[in-house]
């Protein structure tokens, strides 16, 4: 299934987001206090992140369709 499908172009920079994301939030636990700080920026991130989400699901809802 990896390769099912129209052939993609370019280099695969969300992949590569997502990796880099999850060394950087591993490595932070790695950190002495790393989690104590993360229990206080979860709250915050959290509410980035649907915040976000509705934004570009009205976005999404707001940009004209092609017939």
């Amino acid at each position: 299934m990896f390769f099912y499908g129209r052939p993609r172009r370019g280099f695969p920079w969300l992949l590569v987001g997502i990796i880099a994301a999850i060394v950087v939030l591993s490595l932070t636990f790695a950190i002495p206090g790393g989690a104590d700080v993360w229990r206080t920026l979860a709250p915050v991130f959290l509410v980035m992140l649907i915040a976000g989400g509705i934004v570009a699901a009205v976005a999404m809802l707001r940009r004209p369709r092609r017939p």
